[in-house]
């Protein structure tokens, strides 16, 4: 029997065109299902607002997944049969080619005709005639269909008939404050650890730096050197006390504030909590408000673990409240900005727990990272308080040892044995004293005891007797009669009253903020309080 290449290579070439076609159809069958799948989801997505979070830019590659997966659903691989059967179909050879492909299992003594016959007529024929690929027009389409998609995606409106889509966006922004939230907690909490704000310390660095600056120049005082000391004393002053004034401008003056519109005239504090947290923290104490927060950190594992709803619920209004409370406290009585945001931030982490595609759990550790944020501020304010502190003490010293000073000099050998602020004021209250039994009478040089000194009123002093005309209320008087008798009993008083409660508080908020250094508050105060007492009632005469 004759050689069968020619007709074996020709059907195999038809095979293989015929499968790279077969490919080609599938691929296009399947594109066109899949996009015309996603399309109509995505229209349905943009007139309901539902399944809007699935269709972005990126998601258009689930079209092309779907077109492989469908494209290997639908191909078929062409057999050596079909592909004889194509090239007799084409050429008109009655079965030649197909008969080619079963000679093996036939019986006969034909075979050799038919061999012979296939391969004259296969060097003749050329597999593209049998097989042409026309994939221009698909190809165009495909092309059309992905610009229509693109389309689609970025330049269709969203219809929202429902509220789908304003829910979508209202929980999404809820995601991003959180994450946003939680990056400020980590960067402020960082922040304060690498702080060198002296925790643990009496007095931050500075602030302890400057009284042992002050209490090194009392060492070096001489006292034949009044002016030079008085110099070297008012330099010490005008420092502690801009330090002082720094705090309590920067840090403290809501709390100064705050605690002294509570104290004055019978003034008592709403919350009696707030009230003990405020004189707590101008002590330079965080006691009960760190005992609170712990607290709170134990209710809030106890919610992570509360399964019970009613019980989770009231659980969760008590958190809520109490932060509410702490919060309010750190924004209006310590004007803490920082404790006041990082408190804020603890409540609304709370309330992004039961937002979805959030873990509540995450949530609520991001919640207690907050506290222990605020408790860090918290210190910074107790931390404050004692550095203003010791700068009252200091310049309390500083005030006394200028008297000292101006009375009969300083010597700086007598601080020798001196540590701390509290054994320089006893060792200035000691001269003090001295100078207080000494003095100049009549009775000679010594202790006090002169005769009475006569008194010479003869001759012109110059005196002149006059009456101030300030006004004594404020407005301005447009018409007055003046008559014989007796007043209303009482209305002057309750006048006199009114007055000096305004005089004396007008004198407490000046002294907060003018930041008066806490050195001159005593006597401002006692001058203020001495007008107070009310004149002996004298009898009018007829």
């Amino acid at each position: 029997m004759e050689s069968m290449d020619k007709s074996n290579h020709l059907i195999q070439q038809v095979q293989r065109r015929l499968a790279i076609a077969s490919w080609g159809r599938s691929l296009f069958v399947a594109f066109v299902c899949s996009l015309s799948a996603y399309l109509a989801v995505l229209l349905y997505s943009r007139f309901s607002g539902y399944l809007r979070d699935w269709f972005t830019l990126e998601s258009a590659g689930s079209v092309l997944v779907g077109t492989i997966l469908l494209a290997c659903l639908f191909y078929r691989k062409p057999g050596k049969e079909q592909a004889a059967r194509l090239i007799d179909q084409s050429q008109g050879t009655k079965d030649l080619f197909l008969t080619m492909t079963m000679l093996e299992s036939a019986v006969g003594n034909y075979k050799p005709l038919v061999v012979k016959d296939a391969e004259q007529k296969a060097g003749k024929i050329r597999p593209a005639q049998i097989v042409s690929f026309e994939w221009g027009k698909r190809l165009a389409v495909s092309c059309a269909g992905a610009v229509c998609l693109f389309l689609v995606l970025q330049y269709a409106p969203q219809f929202d008939p429902f509220g789908k889509v304003e829910a979508a966006e209202i929980e999404k922004e809820k995601v991003k404050e959180f994450v946003s939230s939680k990056k400020a907690t980590k960067a402020r909490m960082a922040d304060l650890k690498n702080k060198d704000n002296g925790e643990g310390d009496e007095e931050s660095k500075d602030v302890k730096m400057a009284v042992e600056n002050l209490k090194s120049d009392f060492r070096k005082m001489k006292p034949g050197k009044k002016q030079q000391n008085s110099k070297t004393l008012a330099g010490h002053q005008k420092s502690l006390g801009g330090k002082w004034r720094k705090i309590a401008e920067e840090k403290m003056k809501g709390l100064m504030m705050k605690s002294d519109q509570a104290q004055k005239f019978g003034g008592m504090s709403k919350n009696e909590g707030m009230k003990k947290w405020n004189k707590e923290l101008q002590e330079g104490s965080t006691q009960s408000l760190t005992k609170e927060m712990d607290e709170l950190k134990e209710q809030l594992k106890r919610l992570m673990k509360e399964t019970d709803p009613v019980k989770r619920e009231q659980l969760k209004n008590e958190i809520q409240k109490k932060l509410k409370e702490m919060e309010s406290f750190a924004r209006e009585q310590t004007n803490s900005k920082a404790m006041a945001a990082a408190l804020k931030r603890a409540m609304k982490q709370m309330q992004m727990a039961q937002s979805k595609g959030m873990n509540p759990d995450e949530a609520f550790k991001e919640a207690m990272q907050s506290m222990d944020l605020a408790k860090m501020e918290l210190k910074e304010i107790a931390q404050s308080a004692k550095d203003m502190k010791k700068l009252e003490e200091a310049l309390k010293v500083l005030q006394m040892a200028k008297k000292a000073n101006d009375k009969s000099g300083l010597d700086g050998e007598a601080c020798e044995n001196c540590m701390t602020l509290e054994d320089y004021e006893e060792l200035y209250a000691e001269m003090m004293g001295e100078m207080a039994g000494e003095g100049e009478g009549t009775g000679g040089e010594g202790q006090g005891g002169g005769a009475k000194v006569d008194e010479d009123d003869t001759g012109d002093k110059g005196f002149k007797t006059e009456k101030s005309k300030s006004a004594i209320t404020a407005g301005k008087v447009l018409l007055s009669f003046k008559t014989k008798g007796l007043s209303d009993r009482g209305e002057a008083k309750k006048s006199y009253n009114k007055l000096m409660t305004d005089l004396k508080q007008g004198m407490s908020e000046a002294i907060i903020q003018e930041q008066i250094p806490p050195g001159y508050h005593e006597g401002i105060k006692k001058y203020f309080n001495s007008l107070e007492k009310q004149p002996k009632e004298t009898t009018s005469k007829k």
